[in-house]
């Protein structure tokens, strides 16, 4: 009901909490969290589905204590009753104020471009692009991406483009530490130039079967219009090659 009472009031939420409050994570999360190389926060609902998984018991705290590298990836898009004229800054800031600083290191946000005529359509259901305002918080590295794809009709994140984006991230970090001869290192970026290619292929395959598709299309245009112009005088001449076949057929 958060966006319905948002929009009752006229005003933006100012705090979420869980109640009960004393809810627990569920087993072996925290055991992850601390092993874990990266961990990614989003994208997500900002404050119905990002924030109330942080503000189960222990979980903010593993992530600030974890040696792991934090990458939050932001919304293209903002949400009604949520979000409505958030900034990449206000996303993060809503964070920090629910579960303090050190729960990100990094954010990843989407600078694609989006077709306008899906923006108007968002914008229809009362939603626009997240303003890629960074301004606002202090202490987190900040990455632009193009991030963004269209699927099923609604912008997405696309996935491929988001996990290449933290691979790049880790093997920097890696690369920093002089790791590069680290297996963790080798294996991803293995993955990463590999994913590289096969996606490469990927576009160019979708590009001449877009080309191709477009030539057959005018060759068929070209085979209707021909067709519609001189059909009635193909017929007369398929009759008349008919009638010297039956003439023939009789004089045999």
């Amino acid at each position: 009901r958060i966006p319905e009472i948002v929009y009752e009031k006229i005003t933006k939420i100012n705090r979420i909490y869980l109640n009960p409050s004393n809810c627990r994570p569920a087993p072996g999360v925290i055991e992850a969290i601390k092993n874990a190389d990266c961990i990614i926060v989003g994208p997500g609902s900002l404050y119905t589905n990002v924030i109330p998984n942080l503000l189960v018991n222990g979980v903010a705290k593993a992530i600030k204590e974890s040696s792991a590298i934090k990458v939050y990836i932001s919304n293209i898009m903002t949400e009604p009753g949520q979000t409505d004229n958030y900034s990449v800054s206000d996303h993060l800031n809503a964070i920090i104020e629910h579960c303090g600083k050190g729960i990100v290191d990094y954010c990843i946000y989407d600078t694609g471009e989006i077709i306008p005529e899906m923006i108007k359509k968002y914008n229809m259901e009362g939603q626009e692009i997240v303003e890629q305002n960074i301004d606002k918080v202090k202490g987190i590295t900040f990455l632009q991406r193009n991030l963004s794809t269209i699927s099923d009709g609604c912008i997405r994140h696309d996935p491929e483009l988001v996990a290449e984006s933290i691979i790049e991230l880790i093997c920097d970090d890696l690369k920093y530490q002089d790791k590069q001869n680290d297996p963790q290192f080798l294996m991803l970026n293995n993955k990463l130039r590999e994913d590289k290619r096969i996606n490469k292929i990927k576009k160019q395959m979708a590009k001449d079967a877009k080309k191709n598709k477009k030539t057959n299309k005018d060759k068929h245009k070209k085979n209707s219009k021909f067709s519609n112009k001189y059909s009635d005088r193909i017929q007369s001449i398929k009759q008349a090659d008919e009638m010297i076949k039956l003439k023939e057929q009789k004089m045999r």
